[in-house]
């Protein structure tokens, strides 16, 4: 595939034939992912682009819904779902735009840069097509095109060498107020304060700031001191500030000199920046603390460790600080400040750049010749961009690069290691998990401790995190020394045991503390799946990953991610383990689920499955033969091409000596399928079963599924109100561990029940929070879920317009069915509403449609309830055409299809109060087969 973005956009395949793109989001996306054509681009930095200004509430699930509707105009293959991200696997050649900056970049390092700057600027047909949000990169390719335009005459640049200088406070001061109180606050009670944090978080400027508020005091700057010269200092200082005692070369001691100057004063003495000479600091703090009067506050990237010491921690800004700061320093560079349409863009440069001062002072800087969306292009390599800082900086302080270069020297081997350890754990790592890690890369089991000692690592909310900064620079140093593979393979096998050891807990009552690990872990696990997918030597290690996280994906709904792990690493899967025997076996139901109709799958592979589960037991494996030995019978009994989801049944004797959760989870399937067959009696037996088991061994999301079950059979029974505590029960045990669109359908039945028991103002205040919820996650599961909800809720109270209102305002691909992801048995279900509604409004001829449709689209899913719906839809048809007969039919086959009547169904009510009760001589109905006849009557 081809893409052309000069002159206007354009695509075409490998043959030369015209691309269709549609829809100015598709085409967002795609030139996203074609500005870094041929590598993954991570759901953040996609979701971060393509809705610059308004981010959906689930950027994954609404960014799967638009890959999964661009998938179906490119070419096969094109558009591939990596763990973490997505691919367009086109050829940097073959993206005009990336072409150009290629070319610009190989003519500036060039030793003949001219042929190439023409050849670049040969490429330039017209303006760049781009979409809205894509200014940065306009300004990257009018910049290039610059660069282009001067190489070609031959022109070149010189940099400026930055001059160092004495540091000074020479801009006012942005936030930081709080720190301020608390170091006057600890300095009023103590006599030694040492303010800590990492490298360019302003603790040079909070030192003076302070000592100006605090007369007299001495600033001593220590950076420039080498050991045995901070006393020297400390009398440099004091000589600039208080008169010292005459004392001729040699007579006194440099500290005996500083003491009889401190004699008798009050005095704040700063040491500033005392990390490099600590001991010697600390001798000095020591000594002088023994004068009454005088106080000390240093400035450290690590403690003094002296009895009495008191602390002051500095982080980032905060993020409303960071941008004001940022804001403030490119109002000095360019002269005007940023306008409210850049102040996003201002916002989350600062995030980007850890709300460090230092990096933020450089950013702002560097706004006099870059426009602030070039500047957030460019902090793909922050220490290239800043790589030049103010003059008046002192060295350490004139690159981001050299920033943390200084704390880099002054570690010991064993903290460098520790450093480089995090810097392959994009999440950072849990406390608990941080022995775990140390061990696993040959480490001390404090390394991490010491780090945070040392201000190059953070300590907040149980997890160990470095600052973005610091862990590319740790990425740099991996490759500089050789060991990026050893780093990152260490990294993939230390998270697939702790993500084992996490995944038994997902079935248990520590359920949420399992996910809520899962969940700080994602950016983790997706770069060690990614990671160790692609290295043959590193097979093992990411089948137990993807192991690992299959019942989180299967919990939340994550089934794109699941198969495109599967895909992944399933050729790598074998049977002599148990997360080979689970994949395996995964993989097998997920190819059979896909297919829908019976073949390609036979009792044999079953069998081979269960003699290897057998061999590796577990919660997981022993679940697998059953469900596939089930399914090798609903095949072998259904004609091929014909659904065999209707004939699958469960032998309950391929569950002996099974555990407790995995009997459990197998009932609750049962109920499932038993209500999908309409066989109330099983569904009864089931669910009670599933419930008593899963509650045994604790299993919340378990209960949740369980309890779906249940209610669906209270509620066939008239037991509403029991029906409604349970089903509020289990909508409140999944907050926060299922899918949004699984958690809205449990509301959706919960409003069905309030209907049903006459309370509709509640359920319709109910119905304004579920389409609130769905427009946060705007995915198109939610929204489909949210109105169909409302358009049930509006027919069952028998309002057909305000059903069809929202019907007709829904976009074209969720009403029509074509749009990806979404189960047949929802489409079916859609018509048959449509077509009551249509029924309320009057619309008669355009109703007697929309349940052909619906009746056809029923029988196709298999799934008797979403039958016995259709029937209904038929059966108010009927009655609305006045044939009580018929509608009288059709309502006796509702009934059993769904295996029982539905007595408390509002719109059953409205239609025998039309046709009366008695069934007639026509109306015996015995199943599915019968639905069919119902099209003829129509």
């Amino acid at each position: 595939m081809r893409l052309q973005f000069f002159g206007g956009f354009a695509a075409e395949d490998a043959a030369g034939s015209p691309i269709e793109v549609r829809g100015s989001r598709q085409r967002a996306l795609l030139l996203r992912l074609a500005l870094d054509a041929g590598t993954t681009v991570s759901y953040r930095a996609l979701a971060e682009d393509v809705w610059p200004d308004d981010p959906p509430e689930d950027p994954r699930a609404s960014l799967q819904s638009l890959v999964s509707r661009m998938r179906r105009t490119l070419p096969d293959g094109v558009l591939r779902a990596e763990p973490g991200g997505y691919t367009l696997d086109v050829a940097r050649d073959d993206v005009d735009l990336v072409r150009f900056a290629d070319l610009v970049q190989a003519a500036r390092a060039g030793a003949d840069p001219a042929p190439l700057a023409r050849e670049a600027l040969a490429l330039w047909r017209g303006e760049p097509w781009l979409a809205d949000g894509f200014d940065w990169v306009l300004r990257d390719l009018l910049e290039d095109r610059a660069h282009a335009e001067r190489l070609t005459r031959g022109a070149t640049q010189d940099a400026p060498t930055p001059v160092p200088a004495i540091p000074a406070a020479l801009t006012p001061l942005v936030g930081r107020a709080e720190e301020l109180a608390l170091i006057a606050a600890q300095l009023s009670t103590f006599r030694l304060v040492t303010l800590l944090g990492p490298g360019g978080a302003g603790k040079t400027t909070l030192a003076l700031e302070t000592a100006r508020h605090q007369p007299p005091a001495v600033f001593v700057e220590l950076a420039p001191a080498q050991p045995g010269e901070v006393w020297g200092a400390v009398v440099t200082a004091l000589g600039r500030s208080i008169r010292l005692t005459d004392n001729p070369a040699g007579e006194l001691p440099a500290a005996d000199s500083v003491l009889a100057a401190l004699a008798g004063r009050s005095v704040l003495l700063v040491l500033d920046n005392a990390e490099h000479v600590l001991q010697e600091t600390a001798e000095v703090a020591a000594t002088v603390l023994t004068t009454p009067g005088v106080r000390v506050l240093v400035t450290s990237r690590e403690p003094l460790g002296l009895p009495g010491e008191a602390f002051v921690e500095l982080g980032p800004l905060p993020d409303a600080d960071a941008t004001a700061l940022l804001a403030a320093r490119i109002l000095a560079a360019r002269g005007t400040a940023p306008t409210p349409e850049e102040l996003p863009a201002v916002a989350r440069i600062a995030r980007h750049l850890d709300g460090l001062p230092l990096a933020l002072e450089l950013a702002g800087a560097k706004a006099r010749t870059l426009g602030i969306d070039e500047l957030e292009s460019g902090l793909s390599d922050r220490f290239a961009l800043f790589d030049r800082g103010p003059r008046s900086a002192a060295a350490r302080h004139q690159t981001l690069r050299a920033v943390i270069d200084w704390s880099w020297d002054l570690l010991g081997e064993p903290e460098r290691e520790g450093l480089l350890a995090l810097a392959v754990f994009p999440d950072g790592i849990d406390a608990a998990d941080a022995g775990a890690v140390a061990a696993a890369f040959g480490l001390p089991a404090r390394v991490f401790d010491e780090l945070v000692d040392r201000s190059l690592v953070q300590r907040a909310r149980g997890r160990f995190r470095v600052l973005e900064t610091v862990r590319e620079y740790g990425i740099e140093q991996l490759r500089h020394r050789g060991s990026e593979e050893r780093a990152r393979d260490a990294q993939a096998r230390v998270l697939a045991r702790r993500a084992l050891e996490r995944d038994a807990e997902l079935r248990t009552p520590a359920v949420r503390s399992a996910i809520a690990w899962f969940d700080a872990n994602e950016e983790n696990l997706a770069a060690a799946t990614r990671w160790s997918g692609a290295r043959a030597q590193m097979s093992e290690t990411a089948v137990e990953l993807v192991r690992a996280q299959i019942w989180v994906w299967i919990m939340r709904e994550r089934l794109e991610a699941l198969r495109t792990a599967l895909e992944l690493v399933g050729a790598d899967a074998t049977l002599d383990s148990e997360a080979g025997v689970v994949i395996t076996g995964v993989r097998l139901i997920f190819a059979s689920a896909d297919a829908q109709v019976s073949g390609g799958f036979t009792a044999e592979d079953a069998d081979r499955i269960a003699e290897a589960a057998a061999a590796h037991p577990s919660e997981l494996s022993l679940i697998l033969p059953v469900l596939l030995k089930a399914q090798a019978r609903a095949i072998g009994d259904g004609r091929p091409g014909t659904p065999w989801l209707p004939n699958f049944r469960l032998d309950p004797a391929d569950l002996a000596g099974a555990p407790t959760w995995s009997r459990g989870v197998v009932a609750a399937i049962e109920a499932a399928i038993a209500q999908n067959g309409g066989d109330i009696e099983r569904l009864d037996r089931q669910s009670e079963q599933a419930l008593r088991l899963l509650r045994e061994v604790g299993d919340t999301w378990g209960i949740a599924l369980a309890s779906q079950m249940r209610s669906e059979w209270l509620m066939l029974h008239g037991r509403l109100e029991e029906a409604l505590e349970i089903t509020d029960a289990a909508s409140r045990a999944l907050e926060g561990l299922t899918s949004a669109s699984d958690q809205l359908q449990q509301q959706a039945f919960a409003i069905v029940l309030l209907v049903r028991l006459g309370r509709v103002d509640e359920a319709r205040a109910r119905l304004v929070g579920m389409q609130e919820a769905a427009r946060r996650d705007g995915s198109d599961r939610a929204m489909l879920q949210a109105a169909i909800t409302v358009v049930t809720f509006e027919v069952i109270v028998g309002d057909g317009v305000a059903a069809l209102a929202i019907l007709e305002a829904m976009p074209p691909a969720l009403r029509d069915g074509s749009l990806p992801g979404i189960p047949p048995q929802i489409h079916a279900w859609m018509h048959s509403r449509h077509a009551q509604a249509l029924v309320l409004a009057g619309r008669l001829d355009e109703a007697r449609d929309e349940v052909r449709i619906g009746i056809e689209l029923a029988i196709g899913s298999g799934d008797q309830p979403i039958m016995a719906d259709a029937a209904l839809a038929a059966a108010e048809l009927f009655a609305a055409t006045d044939r009580p007969d018929d509608s009288r039919r059709a309502l006796a086959l509702a009934a059993v299809l769904r295996g029982r009547a539905d007595e408390t169904d509002p719109v059953v009510q409205r239609v025998r109060a039309k046709v009366g009760t008695d069934p007639g001589p026509d109306a015996p109905a015995s199943g599915p087969g019968d639905l069919g006849d119902l099209v003829a009557l129509l």
